[in-house]
C-alpha cells in the first residue's frame, strides 16, 4: 500500500514537473525574448546610452537574451515531447552550458558593476565619481565577458550527457567535476554577485540620503524662486535617481530568484553519495525545475520592471511607441 502511495506522489510531482517545463518555460520565453529585444531597442537610444549605468543595462540585456535563448528552448521541447535533446547528445549538452553558464556569470556581474556605477556616481567624492565613465564601463564588459568564457571552458571537459547517477542527465561526468562546478557555479554566479549588488545597493541608498538631506536647507529656497521651471540640473538628477530605482529594484528580483537555485545547488552537491529514493529524487527533479524557472524569470523580467520603476526609460520607450505609430500612419 506504501509503494502504490509513494508510486501516486511520484506521478503527480513528474507531472508538475512537466508542466513547468510546457507551460511556465514557454511563458518566460516568450515575455522574456519580447522584453529583451525592447530593451535593446530603449537602452540604445542616444538619450540613455550616454550614461554608463545604462551601457551596463544594455549589455546586461543582450546577455539575458542569450540566456533565454540558449537555456530555454530545450526546456521547451522536453515539456512539449518529453525528451530534452541536451540530456541525449553530449555536443548539445556541452555547448549549451558553456555558453548558459558563460553567459550567465556575465550578466549577473553586469549588473554588480552597474550597482558599482551609481554608488560611485551617487558618491559626494570626486575622486570616486571618476570611476562612472562609458569609458570604463566599456572595458569593464570586455573583461567580463572574456573572463566568464574562459573560466567556463572547462566545460567542455567536464560535462557530458547520459548520466543516471546526477540530479540531472547533463552534468559534472566525475564526482571532482560536480563538485568544482556547483560550487564555483553558485559563488561567483549567484551568492558572490548577490552579496556586492545588495553591498553597492545599500551603500547607494546612503549617498542618496547623505545628498538629500545635505540640500534640504536649500530646497525651500529654490521653490520660491520658481514653481514651474525644470532645470538642466533637475532634469539629471531626476534621470540619475530614475536609473538607480530601476537598479535597485532589478538587484532584489534578481537575488530572490537565484538564491534558492544557489541553496539547493549546495544540497546537491553535498548529498551526491547519499542514497535516495524514488521518492527524494523525484520531489529533487521538481525543486531543480522550479529553482531553474525561477532564474529566468530573474533574467527575462528586466524590462517590466525598467518600465514600471524608470521613469527616463518609459517615457523613451512611450516616446518610440509614438514615433512607429506616426510612421505607419504616414506610410499608409
Amino acid at each position: 500500500m506504501s509503494n502504490l502511495t509513494d508510486e501516486y506522489r511520484i506521478n503527480i510531482i513528474n507531472n508538475v514537473s512537466s508542466q513547468i517545463n510546457r507551460y511556465l518555460t514557454l511563458f518566460i520565453f516568450l515575455f522574456g525574448i519580447i522584453g529583451s529585444l525592447l530593451n535593446l531597442v530603449v537602452l540604445s537610444q542616444p538619450v540613455l546610452r550616454g550614461n554608463p549605468c545604462v551601457v551596463y543595462f544594455l549589455a546586461s540585456s543582450a546577455f539575458s537574451l542569450g540566456i533565454l535563448l540558449v537555456g530555454l528552448p530545450s526546456r521547451i521541447i522536453s515539456g512539449l515531447i518529453g525528451t530534452d535533446p541536451t540530456n541525449t547528445n553530449s555536443w548539445f549538452c556541452k555547448f549549451r552550458l558553456f555558453f548558459l553558464y558563460s553567459f550567465r556569470t556575465t550578466s549577473a556581474w553586469l549588473i554588480v558593476f552597474a550597482a558599482f556605477d551609481r554608488w560611485c556616481s551617487s558618491n559626494r567624492k570626486v575622486y570616486q565619481r571618476r570611476f562612472s565613465s562609458c569609458q570604463i564601463a566599456y572595458r569593464s564588459i570586455l573583461i567580463i565577458y572574456s573572463l566568464s568564457f574562459i573560466l567556463w571552458f572547462e566545460g567542455f571537459f567536464c560535462y557530458e550527457a547520459n548520466l543516471t547517477t546526477a540530479p540531472v542527465k547533463c552534468y559534472g561526468k566525475t564526482y571532482n567535476c560536480r563538485i568544482f562546478n556547483d560550487i564555483f557555479y553558485s559563488t561567483s554566479t549567484v551568492a558572490i554577485p548577490s552579496i556586492l549588488m545588495l553591498i553597492f545597493g545599500s551603500l547607494t541608498i546612503r549617498n542618496i540620503n547623505q545628498i538629500r538631506r545635505a540640500i534640504e536647507p536649500f530646497v525651500a529656497r529654490i521653490s520660491t524662486i520658481s514653481h514651474t521651471s525644470r532645470t538642466p540640473r533637475s532634469l539629471v538628477r531626476r534621470s540619475e535617481s530614475s536609473l538607480t530605482r530601476m537598479l535597485l529594484f532589478q538587484v532584489c528580483l534578481l537575488t530572490v530568484c537565484s538564491i534558492p537555485q544557489a541553496m539547493h545547488q549546495f544540497y546537491l552537491t553535498f548529498t551526491i553519495d547519499v542514497q535516495k529514493s524514488p521518492l527524494r529524487l523525484a520531489i529533487e527533479n521538481f525543486i531543480v525545475n522550479l529553482n531553474f524557472s525561477l532564474t529566468y524569470i530573474g533574467n527575462g523580467m528586466a524590462f517590466y520592471i525598467y518600465t514600471l520603476n524608470g521613469t527616463v526609460f518609459r517615457q523613451t520607450l512611450i516616446r518610440l511607441i509614438k514615433l512607429a505609430v506616426r510612421q505607419l500612419k504616414c506610410r499608409q
